[in-house]
């Protein structure tokens, strides 16, 4: 499935959680079922707002305590790969 919101899609920015809802709505999922990947604050706020359970990568710069709320913490992408197996999203495909 190919889906995606744009800022276009928005009204306010983030921490708002417009885009989030917007691709929500165009995803077509319960919010409880997806998750959100984000490397500010501001993501992690956003998602969180909007009832999706958020995953940080530290590549933004902010320390652990800034993404307060993410469910997992990673240093990026590949740091989620090579921890996948025991990730929130892995354990998602496997319910």
């Amino acid at each position: 499935m190919e889906e995606k919101a744009t800022a276009s899609d928005a009204k306010r920015s983030k921490p708002d959680p417009d885009i989030i809802h917007a691709a929500i709505k165009e995803s077509d999922i319960s919010p409880s079922e997806l998750v959100m990947i984000g490397d500010t604050p501001y993501d992690m706020e956003a998602s969180i707002r909007a009832h999706v359970a958020p995953i940080a990568f530290r590549s933004g710069g902010w320390t652990d305590e800034e993404l307060k709320g993410a469910v997992e913490i990673y240093y990026g992408p590949a740091d989620l790969l090579q921890h996948y197996e025991s990730s929130l999203i892995a354990k998602a495909k496997r319910d």
